[in-house]
């Protein structure tokens, strides 16, 4: 899955986080406003942790991630949530419920061998997803998602999710002082009218991404939100600082 946002946690206070999210793909040229959107994020923070898939990236890797603890502190903190439980199901609702089977499509237990009483074949008991696959444990099948249930978890955990504009936009003089070789300007394009405009650019508009890819980081657009969750215990593997990229939208 190719990333489409990076997102920063600035602070952690009871039931509320504050962050940034930063606009890294002209495929996603604004933030997700349905609350669907920071629960995704929850639970994308929550698999990245409890898999150890989140660390320190050195500071020359361009939005690298950033993680004040160790990976396995990470995983300590995940197992430790009052609430963790809540989050594989999550998970489950996006991606799809991952099933163990034998060969025969049976389901079997945890330890890739052992049937489960009574005999049940996956595909009789669960609504299928099409995704398959093995590992070193079992094969393995997975359900569909399921948006809806997804959609109202997302009511139940999310409180409040508020957005700010767009920060950090180009302005669309800036945009027609580009020059690229690969992609030179047109006539239809009135570069030259362009250059007088003072107003901020159209991030639909691919041109700006070519300015928007020769930039730092931290000069990118973002937005800044503001969650509050429920209840505190959501939030208990968040951190202040904590930063990565994500192709989650809310969408399932």
């Amino acid at each position: 899955m190719t990333d489409l946002f990076t997102v920063s946690i600035d602070t952690v206070e009871g039931p509320t986080f504050r962050g940034r999210v930063h606009l890294i793909n002209p495929d996603a040229w604004q933030v997700p406003k349905r609350t669907t959107f920071p629960l995704a994020l929850l639970v994308d923070a929550w698999f990245l942790l409890a898999n150890g898939y989140l660390h320190n990236d050195d500071d020359r890797v361009p939005r690298g991630d950033r993680y004040p603890f160790s990976e396995e502190r990470g995983k300590e903190i995940v197992a430790d949530m009052r609430l963790k439980d809540e989050f594989p199901e999550l998970y489950g609702f996006i991606f799809g419920k991952k099933l163990r089977v034998n060969a025969a499509g049976y389901l079997v237990a945890d330890d890739g061998r052992t049937v489960l009483e009574p005999r049940r074949q996956a595909k009789d008991v669960y609504e299928l997803g099409g995704g398959s696959g093995h590992d070193e444990i079992s094969h393995y099948v997975f359900t569909v998602r399921n948006a809806e249930a997804f959609s109202r978890r997302a009511a139940g955990f999310v409180t409040t999710y508020h957005s700010s504009p767009v920060r950090n936009v180009p302005l669309w003089s800036e945009v027609a002082t580009l020059e690229d070789e690969d992609h030179p300007w047109e006539p239809g394009e009135s570069r030259e009218e362009m250059a007088t405009w003072e107003d901020p650019a159209d991030l639909e508009y691919w041109r700006v991404w070519r300015l928007l890819e020769n930039r730092p980081f931290e000069e990118r657009p973002y937005v800044d939100i503001t969650v509050t969750a429920s209840h505190p215990a959501y939030l208990e593997h968040l951190t202040d600082g904590m930063r990565w990229s994500t192709a989650h939208t809310g969408h399932v």
